[in-house]
């Protein structure tokens, strides 16, 4: 029996390992111009089908430009990411904020994803601020480097952070006329696309400015301590008021709360960052039930940072 279960046990490495494998020569192949424009024609042609407003914020003839202009400027063989920066621009050009590609990246193994929750992060452990072509640290955790708050980053790796900003806004889909979301959903998904670019590095050379000043700073991909991957262990384990609030052990937040603002119960507070369907209607029912309780008079609920969701 043991023998069994440790073949079907190696059975299933060697099938994920494998499954991983695939998916990333997928990722690397390059695909002929021909197919590619194939894929174009596709696309569109769904999207005529079932767009039930395709044309409300783009006219057809715009639209239809821009979609023969891709295929005008595919000239030779492109891998699924390439396709992707080509693609997903126009598509974000229809305006509707949750229509949009999924980008493609590689896979990591099981041994890979656990090496990295041994180590941490590089970029994730700041919070950022975009303003125009330009990104700000507002927040650094750890006091890593001693890098301040309001430092802008000028360069990574020696490449201006200007021309990465250029390049992903046009790949945020944003509803309508809305001119605010895209740097402030940008701010989140900056390093998402870095990634898939780049891969998990273990290192990058950071140049920077605050106050005027130009300081250069070395990031690593640093191991954990063992205060580190015990305090892991703790926020991974889904107590009650976690499974309420919907807690996020990445950010060690929670995705919703709520509270009295007051002594008197005067003013109630809901704080909600994601309308998540897992026990939400166990947190709405009890805070409601407070707040009557409470006799509150007053209910702020504060939607800032809930980016929306999409159609069930």
């Amino acid at each position: 029996m043991q023998k069994s279960s440790f073949i079907l046990f190696l059975l299933i490495i060697i099938t994920s390992c494998g499954s991983v494998r695939r998916h990333n020569e997928q990722q690397t192949a390059c695909i002929p111009p021909e197919k590619l424009k194939e894929d174009v024609d596709f696309a569109y042609a769904k999207l005529k089908e079932m767009h039930p407003q395709l044309y409300w914020y783009i006219s057809k003839q715009d639209l239809d430009r821009k979609f023969d202009s891709i295929k005008s400027t595919i000239n030779e063989s492109l891998t699924p990411l390439q396709f992707y920066f080509k693609l997903q621009p126009v598509i974000s050009e229809i305006r509707e904020g949750h229509l949009s590609l999924r980008i493609p990246s590689k896979r990591i193994t099981k041994k890979e994803i656990k090496t990295l929750e041994n180590k941490k992060g590089m970029f994730s452990r700041f919070e950022y601020y975009v303003k125009n072509d330009q990104l700000f640290i507002i927040q650094n955790k750890d006091s890593i480097e001693n890098i301040k708050p309001g430092t802008e980053i000028l360069t990574i790796d020696k490449i201006p952070v200007s021309d990465y900003i250029k390049r992903y806004k046009k790949l945020i889909s944003s509803d309508g006329f809305n001119t605010t979301f895209q740097p402030y959903f940008l701010k989140d998904l900056f390093f998402n696309y870095y990634v898939a670019e780049k891969g998990y590095e273990d290192r990058a050379t950071l140049e920077t400015i605050y106050n005027g000043e130009k300081k250069t700073y070395q990031l690593t991909r640093e191991s954990k301590s063992e205060n580190d991957l015990k305090q892991d262990k703790e926020n991974k384990k889904r107590t009650q008021e976690k499974k309420i609030n919907d807690y996020i052990a990445f950010s060690d937040s929670y995705n919703r709360n709520f509270k009295f603002l007051d002594k008197d119960s005067t003013i109630a507070y809901i704080k909600v960052k994601s309308f998540s369907s897992d026990y939400s209607e166990k947190f709405y029912r009890e805070t409601f039930k407070k707040i009557k309780e409470g006799k509150s008079s007053y209910l702020i609920i504060d939607i800032r940072n809930n980016y929306g969701g999409f159609s069930g």
